[in-house]
């Protein structure tokens, strides 16, 4: 098996490669978006897009912006941190996988998100594969130059700073949604709770959900065969149906009295 972490690296200036869909391919696979975040449709009123004029000015001066295409692999785990990616459009997987080759899905990093931050903030490798699974625009900035406007920069600091604090108490959440739960039927309801939002309210809820049995299985540490079991009870208790890309809760209640119970062996 050939090891990535010193090859795989996302369309750069100084590397025009990144990992597309098994192999290596070049720069032609991802192109850079000439647009100033100014005039930016998907500016938003977090991270770096609302800096003073005179720090947003330094960091339009070096950041780069480019599309990326469904299966680019933005970093590895455990290479050396080079870059911060910040997603403007789109999503991206973030994974780890066990020596035995088992992949964990950590997290899928929306608009607003900054990828590598704490490897870069540490001067560490990277702890996850991020891998674009839609087409996504996203600006990246070397990581000096990134540490560089943080040093000079306080509001760009406390940015980063609540990034980090929203990637622990993600981590938080899921740890305890993971390692709490004694069924896989517990925690795939609570997975399809933390998408509909969570909250309190009661009745259906419709979704669009655009991954497979075996991302689900990866998002919570079980198999494939045995997600596809729990979503066969789910369906046959009229808890929650998923036919392709609809995904429908039918009743939160009912979705929330589940977890703690034992769902009968097949």
């Amino acid at each position: 098996m050939i090891d990535l972490r010193n090859t795989v690296t996302a369309c750069t200036e100084e590397t025009p490669t990144s990992y597309f869909r098994g192999s290596l391919a070049n720069s032609t696979n991802c192109t850079e978006v000439p647009v100033h975040c100014s005039d930016c449709v998907f500016k938003n009123n977090s991270y770096f897009c609302d800096l003073p004029k005179t720090e947003h000015e330094r960091f339009e001066r070096i950041k780069i912006t480019r599309s990326y295409p469904k299966g680019a692999v933005l970093f590895v785990e455990g290479q050396p941190s080079k870059a911060v990616f910040m997603v403007c459009k789109g999503r991206v997987k973030l994974s780890t996988c066990s020596s035995e080759g088992k992949i964990v899905i950590l997290g899928i990093a929306e608009p607003g998100d900054i990828l590598g931050l704490s490897a870069a903030m540490v001067g560490s490798e990277y702890e996850v594969t991020a891998q674009v699974i839609e087409r996504c625009q996203l600006s990246y900035l070397k990581t000096a130059d990134f540490l560089s406007l943080l040093h000079s920069s306080p509001e760009a600091c406390l940015q980063a700073a609540r990034q980090l604090s929203r990637n622990y108490q993600t981590a938080h959440s899921q740890i305890c949604s993971l390692g709490l739960s004694d069924t896989v039927t517990d925690k795939l309801a609570k997975l399809f709770l933390d998408w509909s939002g969570n909250g309190t309210g009661d009745g259906s809820v419709r979704l669009r959900n655009t991954f497979t049995h075996e991302e689900i299985a990866e998002m919570i540490g079980v198999s494939r065969e045995t997600v596809t079991r729990a979503l066969r009870y789910f369906r046959e208790n009229q808890l929650v149906t998923l036919k392709g890309p609809d995904l429908l809760i039918h009743d939160r209640r009912r979705l929330r009295a589940v977890i703690g119970t034992r769902p009968p062996r097949n």
